[in-house]
């Protein structure tokens, strides 16, 4: 079983948790139902990555957007509009990765609370 370093990076790559080989996401957006190679179900239940990516997106959003605001501004300054531009891509731009970390995530807590051979199974 691979240690939670190698999960992380294989999820930042958006690669399966558990063989590290099979491709996480049929789009940009689009994450399968299952590993094309090995057979794991990538999530059990469709809303067990809410937490992970409530807590990623106000991270990634709410820190820079509070700077923002604590900073004094001129009212002729573009440079809020600009980084709020910057913000809106970078939300963009890693979302697969950060739902390829919380996929290795889920994958570690259910490796270690249940049986996962049952998620090993394809799907019919």
């Amino acid at each position: 079983m691979p240690p939670l370093k190698t999960l992380l990076f294989r999820g930042l790559q958006r690669k399966c948790p558990r063989c590290g080989d099979g491709e996480l996401f049929s789009r940009w957006f689009k994450l399968r139902d299952h590993c094309p190679l090995c057979g794991l179900r990538y999530l059990e239940n469709q809303g067990d990555l809410w937490g992970v990516l409530l807590f990623a997106d106000r991270v990634l959003f709410m820190v820079p957007l509070v700077v923002v605001f604590l900073i004094p501004q001129n009212p002729n300054v573009i440079w809020p509009y600009c980084f709020g531009g910057v913000l809106a891509v970078a939300l963009v731009v890693t979302f697969p990765h950060r739902m390829g970390i919380g996929v290795a995530i889920e994958y570690l807590i259910r490796r270690n609370s249940t049986d996962l051979s049952a998620s090993t199974e394809e799907p019919k």
